[in-house]
């Protein structure tokens, strides 16, 4: 049967063409697809971390008891620095006072073995590494460096003992000696006098 349409253009039902519908539904396959893509791989690399995260903890869960024991070496090492720290300080602060006194004694001039020259008092200190250079920088005891320092009074014979006192601990390298000065007592005719000597260096120098 043959169909004819004598309505005026404007008044005929249009048609419309079928491709939008394919567009459409075209397009809302590839944004499923896209959809489903990036569904896929988030999971993917969630599935990744999390086993990556779940072999981390084992690793850790293998390696804490080297942890532990390198955590306690370390802790013991430093315990020791500290020891080796105070023991040095020890050292470095230590005075052996008897053989700076036995030295300082033996350099006394003896006369027919006696002392011509009696000590009343003597007083000692140890000198700081600081207070010792700067001593040394401002000439006192001959610019030696001097580690002990003795300061006494005492009494000579006569001027040649005293002379002989001094002279002593000027030319000996291990020494240096300050003089304070000297008088005369008239009613005992010995001489008293004061005096700082010094001490060069350690234990060793002295012996």
């Amino acid at each position: 049967m043959i169909r004819l349409n004598l309505l005026p253009k404007n008044l005929r039902r249009r048609v419309e063409p079928g491709w939008w519908r394919l567009a459409a539904a075209a397009l809302a396959l590839v944004v499923f697809l896209a959809l489903g893509f990036l569904h896929y791989t988030a999971s993917t690399e969630l599935a990744l971390a999390k086993q990556e995260r779940d072999a981390l903890k084992a690793e850790v869960e293998a390696l804490r008891p080297f942890i532990q024991e390198q955590n306690r070496l370390q802790q013991e090492r430093k315990t020791l620095e500290a020891l080796l720290a105070i023991r040095e300080g020890l050292r470095k602060n230590f005075v052996p006072w008897s053989e700076y006194l036995a030295a300082f004694i033996r350099q006394i001039p003896q006369e027919g073995g006696r002392f011509p020259v009696a000590l009343r008092s003597v007083g000692a200190r140890a000198l700081s590494e600081e207070e010792a250079s700067q001593q040394a920088q401002t000439g006192v005891f001959d610019g030696k460096k001097v580690r002990v320092e003795f300061t006494l009074q005492g009494e000579a014979l006569n001027q040649g003992a005293l002379v002989r006192f001094i002279q002593a601990f000027e030319a000996s390298p291990r020494f240096g000696i300050e003089f304070q000065g000297a008088s005369l007592d008239q009613n005992r005719g010995l001489y008293t006098f004061s005096a700082r000597i010094g001490v060069v260096g350690g234990e060793a120098d002295v012996r």
